[in-house]
């Protein structure tokens, strides 16, 4: 299996390629195409789908995944996928008809891809050890209904004395997605994500 993932940032990628040899099998390959946010990727949405459109009857092994933040409104960034994989028709695990093979998958990170991150604490803090339990004090154990959830997650890296005058997403993704654990993260939008990965087999 192939699979091409459709990305809405450099972050996600940097993330990504430290997850997949966990979550892929040994003899599938990967490749990431981020963009410079949201809007870059639904602008060009319409015409990779169709190119793909065109490649996936001649590469029985090609798979594609979506995968953007879910911002303030999950159901409409999700919707608006579907509708332009649709567009293309293409097949998602959304609208496959039961026991029909779909080879799109549209992922959403809820709120955004640091909630990913919130979702596994032992994560963070072995990518960063100067971070301890009390710097999580007050947050929503579910990392999902967190909000603000990369400036969230900079708070606690700037508690343990990280990256006080800089954000760096590219870097942190790398570091802390490294040690996660897909058994012990709290955040409901990975878990969909992982499932949605093994369900394109």
């Amino acid at each position: 299996m192939h699979v091409e993932f459709l990305l809405e940032e450099p972050s996600s990628e940097a993330a990504l390629n430290q997850l997949l040899p966990r979550l892929l099998l040994a003899d599938d390959t990967w490749r990431c195409v981020p963009h410079r946010g949201k809007d870059a990727l639904l602008l060009r949405l319409p015409a990779l789908l169709k190119t793909y459109a065109s490649r996936l009857p001649h590469e029985p092994g090609l798979r594609v995944v979506i995968l953007m933040d879910a911002d303030a409104d999950c159901r409409k960034v999700k919707a608006e996928l579907e509708k332009l994989v649709a567009a293309a028709h293409l097949l998602t695990k959304t609208t496959a008809p039961a026991h029909v093979p779909f080879r799109v998958l549209t992922r959403l990170a809820v709120s955004e891809l640091e909630a990913w991150f919130l979702g596994d604490r032992e994560a963070i803090q072995a990518a960063y050890p100067r971070v301890h339990a009390h710097h999580f004090k007050g947050l929503n154990r579910d990392p999902d209904a967190i909000t603000d959830t990369w400036e969230t997650l900079h708070r606690v890296l700037q508690k343990g004395g990280y990256y006080l005058t800089t954000k760096a997403k590219v870097e942190w993704s790398e570091n802390i997605a490294q040690h996660l654990m897909p058994g012990r993260n709290e955040s409901p939008s990975f878990h969909y994500f992982c499932a949605g990965l093994a369900a394109l087999r």
